[in-house]
């Protein structure tokens, strides 16, 4: 499960433990980006990724995985697959994102050959439907996991604007994001 992680909240964290359990997955590897061509991070890779191992170590099923960021460079999801495809074959990989990522991947790099390294695991979002393009028929799993009302973007907004942040992630990326100042604007209260 790869994203930006700007930061890691609790919507990232069900999707992954509702699909691990519907598909029977072992493991589910978080993989922050290093950056990405479509959205900068507000928050440094290295930060995010302290975030993402806080809010993944509590549960055995799941690991971080840092190929993006020790990769360098923009991150391209054809990139993070061969190099966990690499790391871990002969395991099945399966790529777990939501419908409306997947919508889009034909301007991904090499999209085609995702579906040749990787399974997909794409979950329902709302205002975008559940049925494939034809040509995505077939290599794509489609589930609709409980969702919550949670994004990055609301928990930076709140951040910035000084206020709690508490219960939409975990409790140390709260206190990290608190201590490191991260996300603030400089005429905000501190919360």
């Amino acid at each position: 499960m790869g994203g930006s992680f700007d930061p890691i909240h609790y919507g990232h964290l069900s999707l992954a433990s509702q699909a691990a359990f519907r598909y029977g997955l072992d493991r589910v590897a978080f993989v922050p980006t290093n950056f990405s061509l479509q959205k900068k991070p507000e928050a440094s890779p290295q930060d995010r990724c302290a975030m993402a191992f806080m809010a993944v170590s509590k549960d055995p099923r799941f690991f971080l995985s840092k190929v993006d960021i020790d990769r360098g460079g923009p991150t391209f999801a054809f990139d993070t697959l061969c190099d966990l495809h690499s790391l871990y074959a002969p395991c099945r990989l399966f790529f777990i994102l939501g419908i409306d990522a997947l919508l889009g991947i034909e301007k991904w790099k090499n999209w085609e050959k995702l579906f040749e390294i990787s399974e997909f695991i794409a979950a329902a979002r709302p205002g975008y439907p559940l049925r494939l393009p034809q040509k995505m028929e077939g290599k794509v799993e489609v589930f609709s996991p409980p969702l919550l009302g949670i994004s990055s973007t609301m928990i930076r907004k709140k951040a910035a604007a000084g206020e709690p942040i508490d219960y939409l992630t975990d409790p140390g990326v709260c206190s990290f994001i608190r201590s490191r100042g991260l996300y603030r604007r400089e005429n905000c209260p501190q919360s």
